[in-house]
């Protein structure tokens, strides 16, 4: 197949002389196929010769390409004419909101400046963030490379004693890649340049894996875990001839150049190179394009923003259970979307509904209205019209035909007859399940029929998970409303608030779904909070232990009321977004073995508001009882315990630091007294913050860095707990540091 490139590029008459199928625009609108898109940032001086042999190179494949040129707008090109840049190239703005199969990065002769001085640094910066999220595999060439591996990963360049330049033998470091694949045992590469990569400050970064390398020339190849960045540090793209025009015009300006290694025959520069390299050359481009970019791109490439991020869910799930909450149900044209999800697939057979949430921030979701009306009778008929109302917007704008008027009748009579606050205030559930079953053409289901709970109100699980499958084995599909259940005399009971979501997860329980999608209105779990960092990542896959974690430090997640019966019997979680239902969400899961990220952590969550009693006392640690006598001094001041952390000779007592409020003198003196202790400090104003992650007991680095971070701003730990779970490691920090603290800590793992 061809490489599609603009008609009139010079580079047409070169490859076509040199029967490379190269098709221009014009032709390949004749073709009905989905071309590879590769971003070719050219930064080399001599643009004409550099797009022609990267062009001759991406032609030699199977694939069809659709090649674009991209230059710096900071950074004019004086060799090439503006015409040629005019007429065949475009700057980011052109195409920062397009999205590419691959793109490469070219070297420049800038590499004897620091980084930041060359002039469009800062621009190309932005190239290199936004290709993350915009390219799915990104091939980086020479100073392309090292200016990548620096803005990526902080890894320094260093200043060669002197030009490196010739023809150099290289062999495979790791064997069993893709990218190399084909290749002898040895094989050779063109070099030019005054700058390296150390091996060692490469090896030191464990997302990187050194490919190949060259005994006098060093690291030749380096690329990601995820394969999504290629670092090559020489120019197999070169021409016969590039090596060759360096040279002389380096001997023209006096320079002195050494002749170039292994490139004249016998280093004698008046006979013809010899060309050692132009296989390899064509090889390693073959297989980038065919194994890191057309074998793992997505057929979608708008989704590459989000490709590393995506929770493996089975395919095959013949059952799936949706729950929308009252954000995805505030107006018709919300319901609709709900709508649209649901019958998008098969498996989701069963659909548990919310009452309708706010249209809009001063608005009142229908259940806070009946809670009202329920402890107002004086307001309640204006309140009912207020909520019929709503209701009836939404069935005018389904277009179904439901009965309302003769429902909030039967509310009204069933009120008249005796029935409690809690059968008022799980009326906006109901009537959104028989409008969505309505409008689904889906059967509806009660929740009182199946959902069980005894005299006192408690919910009866195995009781319900019986009564659920027996119920539902009766109906292909259902809708069901959220929030309540029966007692043993038939009369209503309540979850507690957000009790749709505890019902969703029964119910998936109770038929065994393979899958509860919670759909609601963000697409999953924060990794921080979004008040403090900007626009943090959604968490991919989460355990049901990091999510307790996150939770006990205030992390603004599922209540474990809901994860307890999909957890007990093994079923995922899948919290969707019903404004964005292609963004992958976040997986919660039992073990997550069998979905691995990108991700090395899971979430920082944390809060202000503690304070700190650390008693000294030499031996403190061989003394049992001095345990039992402080937290039973502390019980008797109502002061709770949080945390404890123990030393050999120190004890620190995490408590809620408006416990301590008027009492700090007295109980330091009490404590000092009644433990026989050298020192008793006790303080406030203590933040706490814990990193969450699943790899933290096997990966002793993470809370290593967690640390680093902090320190790299200038701010001072006051404790460390590695938790005994062996998936968090939490910190204690002043609160004027808190929000510092979990900026820095998540920019150090997810690399901005």
């Amino acid at each position: 197949m061809p490489i599609k490139v603009p008609n009139n590029l010079p580079a047409v008459d070169t490859l076509t002389k040199e029967n490379v199928f190269v098709m221009t625009d014009a032709r390949a609108m004749t073709q009905d196929i989905r071309p590879l898109h590769i971003l070719l940032l050219n930064l080399m001086p001599t643009k004409i010769e550099t797009e022609t042999q990267l062009t001759r190179l991406l032609g030699n494949t199977p694939l069809q390409i659709e090649l674009e040129l991209l230059q710096t707008k900071t950074h004019k090109a004086h060799v090439a004419s503006q015409e040629h840049m005019l007429a065949f190239y475009k700057v980011f703005d052109e195409i920062r909101n397009n999205y590419y199969d691959g793109m490469i990065i070219t070297g420049a002769p800038v590499e004897l400046m620091d980084f930041e001085e060359v002039d469009y640094w800062d621009e190309l910066c932005e190239i290199m963030e936004w290709s993350k999220s915009h390219v799915h595999s990104t091939f980086h060439i020479c100073w392309g490379a090292q200016a990548a591996l620096y803005y990526h990963y902080g890894i320094q360049k260093h200043i060669l004693p002197e030009k490196l330049s010739g023809v150099y033998e290289h062999t495979l470091d790791y064997k069993n890649g893709m990218l190399f694949r084909g290749f002898d045992d040895r094989f050779y590469v063109p070099h030019s340049r005054n700058t390296t990569v150390l091996r060692e400050d490469i090896e030191a970064v464990p997302e990187l894996k050194i490919i190949a390398s060259s005994e006098k020339a060093g690291v030749f190849c380096v690329k990601t875990d995820n394969d999504r960045q290629i670092f090559v540090m020489g120019h197999s793209e070169y021409d016969w001839n590039t090596l060759l025009k360096e040279y002389e015009r380096d001997k023209k300006a006096g320079i002195n150049p050494h002749v170039p290694e292994n490139y004249f025959p016998n280093d004698d520069d008046t006979q013809a190179p010899i060309v050692r390299w132009r296989s390899c050359a064509n090889l390693l481009y073959s297989n980038w394009i065919n194994y890191f970019v057309y074998q793992t791109t997505p057929y979608d490439i708008t989704t590459i923003s989000s490709e590393d991020l995506v929770p493996a869910v089975a395919e095959d799930a013949e059952c799936k259970v949706v729950k929308f909450g009252g954000t995805s149900l505030a107006n018709a044209a919300q319901f609709k979307k709900a709508a649209a999800i649901v019958k998008e697939d098969d498996a989701r057979r069963y659909v548990v509904v919310s009452a309708p949430g706010k249209r809009r921030q001063d608005d009142l979701k229908i259940t806070d209205m009946l809670i009202h009306a329920a402890d107002s009778a004086e307001e309640r008929d204006s309140l009912f019209i207020r909520i019929t109302t709503r209701f009836r917007e939404i069935i005018r704008g389904l277009g179904v035909k439901f009965d309302l008027d003769g429902a909030m009748e039967q509310i009204r009579q069933d009120l008249r007859d005796g029935a409690s606050d809690a059968y008022l205030i799980s009326r906006g559930e109901y009537l959104s399940a028989r409008i969505m079953a309505e409008y689904l053409g889906f059967d509806f289901v009660d929740a009182a029929e199946m959902i069980l709970f005894d005299e006192e109100g408690n919910y009866l699980e195995k009781e319900s998970r019986r009564k659920i499958d027996a119920v539902l084995a009766r109906h292909e599909n259902a809708v069901i409303p959220g929030f309540y259940g029966s007692k043993p005399d038939g009369t209503i009971a309540t979850f507690p608030r957000g009790g749709s979501d505890i019902t969703g997860a029964v119910v998936t329980a109770g038929v065994k779904a393979d899958l509860y999608e919670n759909w609601t209105d963000v697409s999953g779990l924060l990794m921080a909070d979004p008040k403090i960092v900007r626009n943090p990542l959604t968490v991919p896959v989460v355990t049901y232990k990091e999510l307790r974690e996150m939770s006990a430090m205030g992390a603004e997640v599922m209540h474990e009321d809901v994860v307890f019966p999909v957890r007990k019997v093994g079923i995922p979680i899948n919290i969707r977004n019903t404004n964005a239902p292609e963004d992958p969400g976040t997986l919660i899961v039992q073990s997550a073995d069998y979905y691995p990220t990108v991700l090395k952590i899971s979430g920082i969550s944390g809060r202000v508001g503690y304070g700190s009693i650390l008693i000294e006392k030499d031996k403190l640690n061989q003394d049992p009882g001095l345990r039992a006598e402080l937290t039973s001094i502390l019980a008797e001041r109502n002061i709770p315990v949080l945390n404890m952390l123990s030393g050999i000779d120190t004890l620190n007592v995490l408590v809620d630091e408006k416990a301590l409020k008027g009492k700090i003198r007295e109980l330091s003196a009490e404590l000092k007294s009644s433990l026989d202790a050298d020192k008793v400090l006790i303080t406030t104003g203590i933040a706490m913050i814990s990193v969450i992650s699943r790899e933290m007991s096997n990966s002793p680095a993470i809370g290593v860095r967690v640390l680093a971070a902090l320190a790299g701003k200038q701010i001072n730990v006051k404790m460390i707990d590695y938790g005994l779970e062996g998936i968090s490691t939490t910190v204690g920090v002043d609160e004027a540091d808190y929000h510092a603290s979990v900026r820095a800590i998540y920019s150090e793992f997810i690399k901005k």
